[in-house]
């Protein structure tokens, strides 16, 4: 009997040293190592995002990834057919723009008041519809045409067709600013001063779909939230840094309602998270001097920025700061305010099964909004000497990673490779048809370009 107790004992003793393995094994077999990545101050020359400066100030547009251009209807066809691409090409320095992998946002403009006569639309045009109205006032010196015109209407049409056609190719253009009606394309006119008004949301209804069929590939967006707009539409604001206006305009998205200008009852409506899913845009307004918004002012416009979620700015910018350390860091300021900011957040690493190891990364956006192309996040997997050896993707989409919100991606990689002395493991993103990283995650870490470090196995 002693010796039956001695040999149960013997076995219990085994197999709870089985089990007490069998639990280590399991354990350290799933232990996880996690990292953390805080957010970084800097600003950075990403794709689609911050200032758009006039395509003709040259100076300007070298520190910007965007560029701007007002193309009016007057200089794009002077003859009737005739599309003088070449002219306005050279004109805005297009070519040495695409070359440096910028991307263009377009306003096309029937009515530009300046300080003399003179009108924004061809002379073949006016003789046909002659029905708008030359005018001195306040905002300047122009012709308005009459939107109604059912000739100017089908004209419309044409030229919007052959502006979408001529920038279809390159992924040149991204954002298109619905000009064509009112002072500026602002839809909206001087009409107390015998000036045609804007016609009803039925004729506006027309020239929103001429740029819907005309431009697939870019984001549109309109100056105000119109009952007409899309829901894939975005919206601008030429009165960026102005109180008064800017919360006004904040008014129309919120709540939609009354356009003042055609009395129309709900000639508006409410959008209030537009920029959830599309961009908004707009310039700093000329009724306020740049140094007041940048100086005495700086933290009101900051307000006013974070409350509109703006994209881009553009393409009244301010001026290169020069050496002004003042100027320079409101400068800095105002760009932390527009658009998108991405990090990794985390990255948890824990052994998996078939000699594997699988990788968690956390995306997060610290920017007022997300980016509205596609743009794809990877990590890449170097030897000691920079060479790859694996890239994954992150199956993050960026589009929907807005303001403070966070994602995770889980990989899978070989536990091997991962074993192996001098072993990176860097997060990158990369702009569709670019075999590289080339937007800057804004976190703190170690950089190689536009790749950020998140591990090393160095021994």
């Amino acid at each position: 009997m002693h010796k039956r107790k001695l040999i149960l004992l013997l076995v219990l003793t085994i197999l709870a040293g089985v089990l007490v393995g069998a639990f280590y094994m399991f354990f350290s077999f799933r232990k996880e190592k996690v990292f953390y990545y805080k957010a970084d101050d800097g600003v950075y020359p990403n794709p689609y995002v911050g200032f758009a400066p006039d395509c003709d100030s040259v100076e300007l547009c070298q520190n910007s990834t965007l560029v701007y251009m007002n193309l009016k209807w007057s200089d794009l066809e002077p003859e009737e057919g005739v599309y003088a691409w070449d002219d306005i090409e050279a004109d805005n320095h297009l070519d040495e723009w695409k070359k440096e992998g910028k991307h263009l946002v377009l306003r096309f403009v029937c009515d530009y008041p300046g300080s003399e006569e003179h009108m924004d639309i061809p002379d073949w045009l006016y003789e046909k519809t002659k029905d708008g109205e030359f005018y001195d006032i306040e905002y300047g010196r122009g012709y308005c045409p009459d939107y109604n015109n059912q000739i100017f209407i089908s004209e419309h049409e044409k030229v919007i067709n052959e502006i979408g056609r001529h920038f279809s190719e390159d992924g040149f253009l991204a954002y298109v600013e619905l000009g064509s009606l009112g002072h500026w394309g602002e839809w909206h006119t001087y009409y107390p001063a015998g000036i045609p008004k804007m016609p009803l949301t039925e004729t506006r209804s027309i020239y929103v779909q001429h740029y819907v069929n005309a431009f697939p590939y870019a984001r549109l967006l309109m100056r105000r939230p119109f009952a007409e707009m899309p829901e894939d539409f975005g919206v601008f604001n030429d009165m960026t840094g102005a109180e008064e206006d800017t919360l006004e305009w904040l008014e129309w998205i919120n709540e939609g309602g009354v356009y003042n200008e055609t009395k129309e009852e709900n000639g508006l409506r409410s959008a209030p998270d537009v920029w959830n899913t599309a961009p908004v845009g707009g310039e700093f307004t000329s009724s306020i001097p740049m140094s007041t918004m940048l100086g005495i002012g700086l933290g009101k416009t900051l307000s006013l920025l974070d409350d509109s979620h703006m994209s881009f700015i553009g393409p009244k910018v301010p001026e290169c700061p020069r050496g002004n350390n003042l100027l320079s860091a409101s400068f800095d300021e105002v760009l932390k305010r527009v658009g998108y900011r991405y990090r990794v957040s985390s990255l948890s690493m824990k052994n998996a099964a078939n000699n594997t190891t699988e990788i968690e990364i956390s995306m997060t956006n610290d920017g007022v909004a997300p980016v509205y192309f596609d743009l794809v996040p990877y990590i890449y997997i170097e030897d000691e000497n920079g060479n790859l050896l694996e890239k994954h993707l992150i199956s993050i989409d960026l589009k929907e990673l807005c303001q403070d919100q966070e994602k995770q991606s889980t990989i899978n990689v070989s536990s091997d490779i991962l074993k192996e002395t001098g072993i990176k493991i860097y997060v990158g993103i990369e702009e569709p048809g670019k075999d590289a990283p080339s937007v800057y995650l804004t976190m703190e870490a170690e950089r190689e370009g536009a790749k950020s470090l998140l591990w090393s196995n160095q021994k």
